[in-house]
């Protein structure tokens, strides 16, 4: 949940920060997937690194890193300071997140309770960044943005400590670094799934980040309207990510599940996009589109001990999702501002959105094939 809070903590103190480091709506956009970029580079080595040298250990260093780099971004003088802390909370984030998925599918829960576990696991996004954006408003307005950082920073601290005392750690044979990460790219299940979380994450966290902006600047809202308004779309998320689970452990099959929410994204998209829909309805479309989605992350981390070759795979194919879900979050929200900002506005971003949605109902189709054919 805390590396959940890191994703989100931004979206609500851009205004500010744009404001006292004079950045344009690209140049903040940066701020806001900076964090991403180590994973979308090297997600699946952290991955295989993990595979290989010890889960516990290296979630541990992600915390760590985590809680620094938040005090490092706290005391940001001007933009490079502000990007490169984003950048090293973002390393952190990776070696954590890929680790984490195989200590609870293989360490903390049982073989009869994983895709529940796993479904729960999904909800760290939107639960933490959730309870991030209703923080942001009053932690602002006492200490400012800054605070903020300060004291997601802490709470980074407080679960380093935490995992320490309580991680289990999984104990794998030695399989070679090299052949963890060819027999993870052989495994066409989890390229699919590694797709998959790239098309979702290009249009929920597109959402989630510019949603904010768009309520500040276009509708006039106060800050804390805002900031409520995004945590609630954040946070309607979290329970369509245990329904997923819930559907998967009872025989709900994965690549269907996937297609619905994808086509129920894209017509949300259609609506809250559309230049002649009320704001009410406009954001009553976006809580749908978040609430609907929140399948897909389940059917992503519960699809990983189906897919990966053994268990020893499980945070190298992680590793290559988590790829796949960085460069979606790095570039999704740039795309989206960079077509808004040249052609007329937020309306024009509809066609990239209905693009993502596709893509992710074509690998819903492909994961439906794939598990047909399996024993």
């Amino acid at each position: 949940m805390i590396c959940g809070a890191y994703m989100t903590k931004v979206a609500p103190a851009l205004p500010l920060q744009r404001t006292e480091f004079g950045l344009t709506l690209v140049e903040s956009g940066f701020i806001a997937t900076m964090f991403n970029v180590m994973g979308a580079l090297v997600g699946m080595l952290a991955g295989m690194t993990c595979d290989r040298f010890g889960h516990r250990r290296l979630g541990l260093a992600g915390l760590a890193i985590l809680s620094l780099s938040g005090f490092l971004g706290a005391a940001a003088w001007n933009f490079p300071v502000l990007l490169a802390s984003r950048f090293f909370e973002g390393v952190g984030f990776i070696l954590f997140t890929v680790t984490a998925t195989t200590l609870m599918a293989t360490a903390a829960a049982s073989t009869r309770d994983r895709t529940r576990a796993l479904g729960l696991w999904s909800a760290y996004m939107p639960a933490g960044g959730g309870v991030a954006l209703l923080l942001a408003p009053p932690v602002i307005a006492a200490w400012g943005w800054r605070g903020l950082w300060i004291l997601l920073a802490c709470g980074a601290a407080a679960c380093f400590a935490l995992a320490a005392r309580y991680a289990p750690a999984p104990k794998f044979g030695g399989v070679a670094s090299m052949r963890l990460i060819a027999e993870s790219l052989s495994q066409r299940g989890i390229l699919a799934l590694a797709l998959l979380f790239m098309f979702y994450v290009s249009q929920w966290s597109s959402v989630m980040i510019w949603l904010p902006t768009f309520l500040l600047g276009e509708r006039a809202a106060s800050p804390t309207t805002a900031a409520l308004l995004t945590a609630l779309m954040v946070l309607v998320n979290a329970p369509g990510n245990v329904a997923g689970g819930w559907l998967l452990a009872r025989g709900v099959r994965r690549g269907p599940m996937v297609i619905a929410a994808s086509a129920l994204m894209a017509a949300c998209s259609a609506g809250m996009l559309g230049a002649s829909i009320p704001d009410a309805a406009r954001y009553l479309l976006c809580l749908a589109f978040s609430a609907c989605a929140g399948v897909i992350p389940a059917a992503i981390f519960s699809g990983l001990p189906v897919h990966a070759k053994t268990p020893q795979h499980v945070s190298t194919a992680n590793g290559l999702v988590m790829q796949g879900t960085q460069a979606g979050q790095f570039f999704g929200p740039i795309a989206l501002a960079w077509l808004a900002s040249h052609f007329g506005g937020w309306s024009a971003t509809l066609w990239a959105m209905l693009a993502f949605a596709a893509g992710g109902a074509l690998c819903g189709l492909a994961i439906a094939r794939i598990e047909r054919r399996m024993p």
